[in-house]
């Protein structure tokens, strides 16, 4: 369950796209989700020379506990803001139906955590494809939640797709290779497709957020559609 975040530094913001699981299960929980202790995301971000305060955006693909309860930290026993100055963002349907549990997968979304974050976070909600900030934009995919929404990134030089969990890792690309935790498969089926190919023809990079090998690819066209060849992570 570990989930890899993006860090995107523009020229007003510092945007984190997802929080992953945070630090706090307990010795069975890492057990069962494969969380290593020792790599956190406060720490990857001091070795990038940031701190939780300075992250302006917090932007949730969806709200499952391995992309979100990374956004609270426990003090003293309370579940406070782990990102205090930030405005958090997500799909107003996605944190609808997280919090009420409208998903035969309801044990993915925390109801301590979702109760927590709603009443300590400054909570922007958006409605449909959106720009956060100049250069970061979502498009609502639904396919993996009914709200789930994917991010494109557009800089000086390239543009990055993050599909968040509709394209979880390189081998989800192919169309039939759907997770049976999507719970509009349908819809996963068709927009992975309709993203790929814009990544492929237009040459953008994919940051994949479950991928245990790679952390970055390009498309490319091959035989049996598009294929993924993975770039050194410093590209």
């Amino acid at each position: 369950s570990a989930c890899r975040c993006l860090l995107i530094h523009t020229a007003d913001a510092l945007v984190l796209v997802d929080t992953g699981c945070g630090d706090r299960f307990d010795a069975k929980g890492r057990d069962i989700f494969a969380v290593d202790p020792t790599v956190t995301l406060a720490n990857s971000l001091a070795a990038a020379g940031v701190s939780p305060v300075d992250i302006t955006h917090v932007l949730f693909t969806h709200l499952h506990f391995d992309h979100c309860a990374g956004a609270l930290r426990d003090s003293d026993g309370d579940l406070v803001p782990a990102f205090p100055d930030a405005v958090h963002i997500v799909q107003l349907g996605e944190f609808d139906d997280a919090r009420a549990g409208r998903s035969i997968m309801r044990s993915s979304f925390l109801s301590a955590d979702l109760e927590a974050l709603a009443r300590s976070v400054n909570w922007e909600w958006t409605a449909g494809d959106v720009e956060i900030v100049p250069g970061v934009r979502v498009e609502v995919t639904g396919g993996h939640t009914e709200h789930h929404q994917s991010v494109v990134v557009r800089g000086a030089r390239d543009t990055l797709l993050f599909p968040g969990d509709l394209i979880p890792t390189r081998a989800h690309l192919r169309p039939y290779w759907i997770m049976a935790y999507d719970m509009f498969p349908y819809d996963t089926f068709l927009r992975k497709q309709e993203l790929a190919r814009r990544a492929c023809d237009n040459r953008w990079i994919v940051a994949w957020d479950h991928d245990p090998d790679a952390r970055w690819s390009r498309l490319v066209d091959d035989d049996r559609g598009v294929a993924a060849i993975p770039l050194a992570s410093d590209t």
